[in-house]
């Protein structure tokens, strides 16, 4: 039933990708459905490699608070003790810039961000850039969803360590958590089982998605995983395998706005059942993806997907009404 409804969304060109559903546990579904490369007809499968857009946020946030349960930093930190020179470091905090409640503007608002999207930009380079931009809001009064501030808690985890933003998280979440599938989309970098995104061109039909030098989206939405890596990550995830069960508890508290630290938090209907969800999607240049967790049920539904405009909320709450129909 589920692989008829995702088959019957890739005919009608609304999903190419692969999706692996969990519960208690258990893999109870785990497929690719589509072409992971349409020019060599190159299937999706389990193993196919996607960017993963905004899902990258939670693995920012689990080493933020990997670093806090080491004493390296707090939450309540003003950005000043990492950047002296940030010109409103005495006012956001790293739980600001964890929640999106910074007051930092959206990345995109830089002067010639289509340019710059398109050429390598170290973090200390974009994070200067960042902090040049001014305050939209009084930090900690309003919700609204910036990626600078991601980018910024990625360029802390480099300043913290002295390591590599990609390096830390290999070392210290991938590596351990087998997640070898996992890692920084370098377009430079020859990764077997990548997928090519497309996007819809209203002349065209669908495209090849346009280029973007993945480095401006660093700690926000630059790494590539798979179905299979992220049910490894639910996995450590469900037995706090990286941080403490408080440390689980921060990163999964709604602080006002409907979201913790890199998780959206929600309770939703389903057959006239409240259930709550921790979810995150991540939509980036040609690709449109969904990581949702029913935890109380000890349900996890992944969708990952190389087109731009599918609906992957839709998909996720029908796949989801399938699951607890079945259960």
């Amino acid at each position: 039933m589920i692989y008829d409804y995702l088959d019957s969304k890739n005919l009608k060109q609304e999903f190419s990708g692969s999706v692996l559903i969990s519960k208690n546990k258990e893999i109870l579904f785990n497929a690719g459905i589509g072409l992971a490369n349409k020019e060599h007809l190159i299937k999706c499968t389990p193993e196919t490699k996607f960017r993963i857009g905004s899902i990258t946020k939670q693995f920012t946030s689990m080493a933020i608070m990997m670093l806090s349960e080491q004493g390296l930093l707090s939450e309540n930190d003003k950005l000043v003790k990492f950047f002296p020179l940030c010109p409103y470091g005495e006012d956001v905090t790293v739980h600001h810039l964890l929640t999106h409640t910074s007051g930092i503007p959206n990345i995109t608002q830089l002067q010639d961000f289509n340019k710059i999207m398109k050429e390598y930009t170290p973090l200390n380079i974009s994070s200067e850039l960042i902090m040049k931009l001014s305050l939209e809001f009084q930090p900690g009064s309003h919700f609204r969803y910036s990626n600078s501030g991601y980018l910024l808690l990625a360029y802390l985890i480099q300043v913290v360590t002295g390591q590599s933003y990609e390096n830390f998280l290999m070392e210290n979440i991938f590596s351990p958590l087998s997640m070898h599938s996992s890692g920084p989309d370098n377009y430079k970098e020859i990764i077997l089982q990548r997928a090519s995104g497309y996007e819809f061109d209203n002349t065209m039909g669908l495209v090849n998605s346009s280029f973007i030098d993945m480095s401006i989206a660093s700690g926000g939405g630059n790494l590539l995983s798979t179905t299979e890596d992220l049910y490894k990550w639910e996995l450590a995830l469900s037995s706090n395998k990286l941080v403490s069960e408080s440390g689980m508890q921060r990163l999964f508290t709604d602080y006002g706005y409907g979201y913790g630290y890199g998780w959206f938090i929600n309770d939703e209907l389903i057959h006239n059942i409240t259930r709550k969800s921790v979810y995150h999607g991540g939509g980036i240049v040609g690709f449109k993806n969904k990581i949702t967790r029913y935890h109380n049920d000890e349900v996890c539904i992944i969708v990952l997907n190389n087109l731009s405009i599918t609906d992957v909320d839709d998909i996720t709450n029908n796949l989801a009404k399938l699951i607890f129909q079945e259960i």
